[in-house]
C-alpha cells in the first residue's frame, strides 16, 4: 500500500454508474484473467460492465456475529456482498488432524482430504460431536500474522482466525486473545480414536468431542508471511490440537472467487429462497426471538430488489412472527414497504436507519452512483415518519477531510424530514478496500487525497485501518474527539436522540400454520 506522500500511478478513468474503476486480482487466486477489448472497441475507453445476478445456493439464512460494535447478533442477507473482514489463515507447517488420526502439515492439504472436524453450531444444551470434515478448497496467500503460544501448542495464524473458547460456546479471534484465556484442545489422537468407537463408513470420525482447556501463554505479532486458508464441509477442524474455525461460509466476494473491485458491484449473489428459509428458522422450536438485522453484509434494498422483492417477502415473514428487525439502507425503496414496517411498528419491533453520507449531489454521484440521491433518502425518511415508523439517520461513513464538515447539515435535514434519532460511523478501509479508496481519491479528488489519507491515519494510530473493536467505528485521538463533539452538538440542536428505540420480542409468536409446515419440510435446512 502506498504512503500518502508516495507518487501515485495515473488513475484509471471513471466508469459511469460505478464507484470503482479497478478490478484488482483476487488475493486468494493464483490466476487472474484479463479481458481483451473486442474488435473495434477503444482500448483506452473503459468498458461499462453489466451487473450479473448469480444464484446463492446457501441453505441457511441467519448470519451471526459477536461484535460489540453493532447492535445485533443475527442478520438476514437476501443479497450477498463484500465484507473484507475474515481471513482464516494458518502457517503451512501447522499440523492438522486427518480422518485417519494422523497429524499432517496444513500446507499438504488437498481438496477431498478428510480431516477431523466437529459441529460448528451444536444444538443448545448438547455436546459438540466429532464429524468428518471434507476439505472443499485450499487457498495460499501472504498476510500479516500473529504467533499464538498455549500450554500445549505453538502456531502462527492471521488476526481474524477463530478459536473455540474452553468454557463457552463462542469463537474468539487471534487478535483478541490475551494470556490466561482458555481455548478448547483435543486431548490427543488416541482420545479421538476412543471417541470414534461408533464409527460407520470409511472415516472413523464420530462420537462426542471432549476437549480440555488450554491456556494462552503468549500472543504477539510476527510480520507478513505465507499462509494457507482452507474450507471444510463442517466449518471446523483441529490445528495443533486446538479447536478452530475455517472460512466455511466465505461471506466476502474474494472468498467467492471474485474481486473486491468491480466484481463487488457487478456480481451479486441472490438468495432466491431467503423468505422460505427464514420462515423455517423462525418456526423452529429451537429459535429464540431476537433482533434480526436486514442486512448485515450488503444493502437489502439493492436495485434488483424492486424486481425480485426478496427483502419485502422477508419482512412479511418477520411481521407474521412479530420478530423485531432493524434495517440499515441508503435506498428510497424502503418507503415502499411502509405497510409491512407499520405492522412491526405496532409491536415495537422495527427501526429503520437511512444512511446519508453527503448532501452534495456531485460528491454523491461520484461516491454512490447507483444509490438513491440525498433528496430521495430524505423523502424516504419523511414517508416512514409519516407512517409512524421509527426512523433515523445513519451519518456514514464519515470521511475525514471530505464529508465530516457536513454532519450538522445532514442532521438538520434529517430532523426536518422527520427523523427521531441519529448515529455515525467512521470510514473503514479493511484489506482490499484501502487501495480501491486511494484510487478513487486520486481519480476524483487528487488535490484532497493527501489530506484525507493523513486524517485517516491520524484517527487510526498511523494506519489506514484499525480492526480493533471499539476503535474501528470511531477512531482514536484528538480528531476523533472533535468529530464526536461536532456530532453530539449537531444532534442536540436538531433534537435527535443518539440511539434508536429498544426493540421488543414480547409480541413474538409462531403461527400454527408455520409450525405445522415443519412436519412437511426438511428441517436440516433450517439455521
Amino acid at each position: 500500500m502506498q504512503s500518502p506522500d508516495d507518487p501515485a500511478p495515473p488513475p484509471r478513468e471513471a466508469i459511469k454508474g460505478r464507484g470503482s474503476a479497478e478490478n484488482p486480482p483476487n488475493r486468494f487466486e493464483r490466476l487472474h484473467y484479463l479481458e481483451e477489448p473486442e474488435a473495434g472497441e477503444d482500448e483506452e475507453e473503459p468498458a461499462r460492465p453489466r451487473t450479473l445476478y448469480l444464484r446463492d445456493p446457501s441453505r441457511t439464512i441467519l448470519a451471526t456475529n459477536e461484535s460489540p460494535d453493532v447492535g445485533f447478533d443475527a442478520s438476514v442477507n437476501p443479497y450477498r456482498g463484500c465484507e473484507h473482514g475474515c481471513v482464516y489463515c494458518l502457517a503451512p507447517e501447522t499440523p492438522v488432524l486427518h480422518g485417519d488420526l494422523v497429524w499432517r502439515p496444513l500446507g499438504e492439504a488437498s481438496e477431498g482430504d478428510v480431516l477431523v472436524g466437529f459441529d460448528e453450531h451444536p444444538t443448545p444444551g448438547r455436546t459438540r460431536r466429532l464429524r468428518p470434515a471434507v476439505v472443499e478448497g485450499v487457498w495460499w496467500s501472504r498476510k500479516p500474522t500473529w504467533r499464538l503460544v498455549t500450554a500445549r501448542a505453538e502456531l502462527v495464524a492471521t488476526a481474524e482466525h477463530r478459536w473455540l473458547r474452553a468454557r463457552s460456546r463462542r469463537w474468539i479471534r487471534t487478535e483478541e486473545l490475551v494470556p490466561g484465556q482458555q481455548l478448547r484442545w483435543i486431548i490427543d489422537a488416541k482420545r479421538a480414536h476412543d471417541d470414534c468407537e461408533d464409527a460407520t463408513g470409511p472415516s472413523p470420525v464420530h462420537g462426542a468431542f471432549h476437549g480440555d482447556p488450554d491456556p494462552v501463554v503468549a500472543i504477539e505479532r510476527t510480520g507478513v508471511r505465507d499462509v494457507v486458508d482452507i474450507q471444510t464441509s463442517t466449518g471446523t477442524f483441529f490445528a495443533a490440537g486446538l479447536a478452530t474455525h475455517n472460512c466455511y461460509a466465505r461471506p466476502t466476494h474474494e472468498y467467492l472467487g471474485f474481486s473486491a473491485g468491480l466484481d463487488f458491484e457487478t456480481r451479486i449473489l441472490v438468495k432466491e429462497d431467503a423468505p422460505e428459509l427464514l420462515r423455517r428458522t423462525l418456526a423452529s422450536p429451537r429459535f429464540e426471538p431476537r433482533v434480526i438485522a436486514l442486512s448485515g453484509v450488503t444493502d437489502p434494498y439493492q436495485p434488483v430488489e424492486q424486481r425480485l422483492g426478496l427483502t419485502r417477502r422477508c419482512l412479511e415473514v418477520l411481521a407474521e412472527f412479530r420478530n423485531p428487525t432493524a434495517i440499515v439502507t441508503k435506498s428510497r425503496l424502503v418507503a415502499r414497504d411502509a405497510d409491512v414496517l407499520g405492522e412491526l411498528a405496532r409491536h415495537e419491533a422495527v427501526s429503520v436507519h437511512v444512511s446519508v453520507t453527503s448532501l452534495d449531489p456531485e460528491l454523491h454521484r461520484r461516491m454512490e452512483p447507483r444509490a438513491s440521491s440525498p433528496r430521495l433518502r430524505l423523502e424516504a425518511i419523511e414517508a416512514l415518519a409519516r407512517a409512524g415508523i421509527p426512523v433515523g439517520a445513519m451519518v456514514g461513513p464519515v470521511i475525514p477531510g471530505l464529508t465530516d464538515h457536513e454532519i450538522p447539515g445532514i442532521l438538520a435535514a434529517a430532523a426536518g424530514a422527520g427523523a427521531s434519532f441519529a448515529s455515525w460511523i467512521l470510514l473503514r478501509l479493511p484489506f482490499g478496500v484501502a487501495p480501491l479508496f486511494e484510487a478513487w481519491l486520486e481519480r476524483h479528488y487528487p488535490e484532497r487525497k493527501g489530506k484525507v489519507l493523513h486524517r485517516i491515519q491520524e484517527l487510526r494510530s498511523g494506519r489506514l485501518n484499525d480492526p480493533r473493536f471499539g476503535s474501528r467505528m470511531r477512531g482514536e485521538g484528538l480528531y476523533a474527539e472533535q468529530i464526536e463533539s461536532l456530532f453530539a452538538l449537531a444532534a442536540r440542536r436538531a433534537g435527535l436522540a443518539r440511539r434508536g428505540p429498544t426493540l421488543s420480542t414480547r409480541a413474538f409468536r409462531r403461527p400454527a400454520g408455520a409450525q405445522l409446515a415443519l412436519f412437511g419440510s426438511d428441517s436440516s435446512t433450517a439455521s
